[in-house]
């Protein structure tokens, strides 16, 4: 696999290095001023968890969010949470954070030993352009629009340009036609504009042509302009280097839970304490949101047979994009396979095939998934990293300045954001559990990132960590979740 470049000093191509990102002076100096806010002398811990292995080590729950290329910065931002100690019982996530929760839940003997160095190795010995793996096309529309972070406002400005130039050759032609009576000597200039509007007409209907056998093609390929078999060959094979070949593998890598014990006493002590993984995908045929390992059984009786890198390749099927990913042939005539249907969706006519894009579409932050009702004291937080790419521009509440692409956009968002905001809305503490990265300078789907971008988006999640570690008061934490469960309650003994 070819490494990516950056330039040193001496203006010598040298090979991206993992000292790179964690050398880099902004995130040493966020870990000196951890370490000196915290520096391990009683009372001056750092405390975010009362659940502990044998190392220290404290434990929470994570959950990542997606957003294309920017999962760079999720790895700084996991990095820093490793190296002040913290570990992960629980890990989920959507899209770019599917991966990195997978690169997470795999490397390594146990949940004991930090794993964002190792995800460092694989960015960069990876060539993120190779991801882009349609035809010559494809790669010409995304290095010259998709790339820029205003890829939308080019498209449009291409559109301007071509009607522009057909009306100015319309016109054109009109004056022309009208003056050659006057003077008769612009009988040649006319035919000559007529000639050109003819075959900037040829060319427009060329355009058409080419765009309509495009479109074709995209419907052929699951309308996506790349298949994706590179991340999926990719992801493949990094599984199976950490020794995951079947969900049975991923399972047993997932749950492996060390012996834990608590900082302070609790009814429900660490028995139950178990360790395991989501990828959020979105499954179109009958559009439901599905959570991978959980749900295999919903497509084949024995799940080994179902391919674990398949849930991190339908994850992050960014719609037009990547191709859909497909599970065919599912026994749904099985009684086995129906039942888990009926149990899990309500549903009795189970699919015979199954169509997946990225789960970002139904829920891109899913840390409703780790909300124990039962539990009324937390043992361990919920942590959450968001990637924030809004911009000023994009975030006013003025509807009537809103152009065409921030209508679409919000209209979008609205749909895509709303699961996730309606559990924050009725469970408010969740909020203080998540940092989030600002990265508004930065297209998510821009493939052909620097190594600057690559470093310095590692440096805003170092960055993003520290201060929300910082802040975070896990004892707060621990009474306002309290006080939201008796709430609860309380609105249920209303009803």
């Amino acid at each position: 696999m070819r490494s990516l470049l950056i330039i040193n000093q001496n203006n010598m191509p040298k090979n991206l290095e993992i000292t790179d990102f964690t050398n880099h002076p902004a995130v040493k100096k966020c870990m000196d001023d951890l370490k000196k806010q915290f520096p391990g002398t009683p009372g001056k811990e750092l405390i975010v968890s009362d659940v502990l292995d044998g190392h220290g080590n404290q434990y929470v729950n994570l959950v990542q969010k997606g957003g294309g290329v920017l999962g760079i910065a999720l790895v700084g931002y996991t990095y820093i949470l490793e190296e002040m100690g913290i570990r992960f019982l629980r890990l989920a996530g959507t899209s770019a954070g599917a991966i990195n929760t997978a690169l997470m839940t795999v490397i390594g003997d146990d949940k004991t030993v930090p794993k964002s160095r190792e995800i460092l190795k694989d960015i960069c010995a990876l060539n993120f352009f190779d991801l882009v793996d349609g035809n010559a096309a494809a790669k010409w529309l995304i290095r010259t629009f998709i790339t820029h972070k205003n890829f939308s406002r080019q498209a449009k400005n291409l559109v301007s340009i071509i009607f522009g130039l057909l009306a100015f050759f319309v016109v054109t032609d009109i004056v022309f036609l009208g003056l050659q009576h006057t003077y008769p000597i612009l009988s040649i200039a006319t035919k000559l504009c007529f000639i050109i509007t003819g075959f900037y007409l040829l060319l427009l209907a060329a355009l058409a042509f080419y765009i309509s056998t495009l479109v074709k093609r995209l419907k052929e390929s699951g309308f996506g302009i790349n298949p994706g078999d590179f991340f999926y060959d990719w992801i493949k094979k990094r599984l199976c280097e950490n020794h995951v070949v079947t969900v049975a593998d991923l399972n047993k890598k997932a749950s492996a839970t060390p012996d834990l014990h608590l900082r302070i006493p609790h009814p429900h002590g660490t028995r139950d304490l178990k360790g395991d993984v989501t990828f959020i995908t979105s499954e179109l045929v009958s559009q439901n949101k599905i959570e991978f390992p959980k749900m295999c059984n919903l497509f084949r009786t024995d799940i080994n047979l179902l391919q674990p890198a398949g849930f991190i390749r339908a994850s992050m099927s960014i719609p037009i994009f990547f191709e859909s990913y497909y599970i065919n042939d599912i026994p749904c005539e099985d009684d086995q396979i129906k039942k888990a249907w009926c149990d899990t969706f309500g549903e009795d006519n189970p699919p015979s095939k199954a169509r997946f894009v990225d789960g970002g579409i139904l829920s891109n932050f899913p840390i409703s998934i780790f909300y124990n009702k039962d539990v009324v004291t937390p043992r361990l937080p919920s942590f959450g990293i968001n990637l924030d790419d809004s911009t000023p521009e994009s975030k006013t509440n003025d509807a009537a300045q809103w152009s065409l692409f921030s209508y679409i956009g919000r209209m979008f968002n609205t749909i895509r954001f709303y699961y996730d905001k309606d559990f924050f809305i009725k469970n408010q503490v969740f909020k203080k559990g998540v940092g989030t990265i600002p990265l508004a300078k930065y297209n998510w789907l821009n493939f052909f990132l620097t190594d600057k971008d690559k470093i310095d988006m590692f440096v805003l999640g170092a960055q993003a960590a520290a201060g929300f570690l910082e802040k975070f008061k896990w004892e707060d934490f621990k009474a306002d979740r309290k006080v939201m469960h008796e709430q609860l309650e309380a609105k249920e003994t209303a009803k």
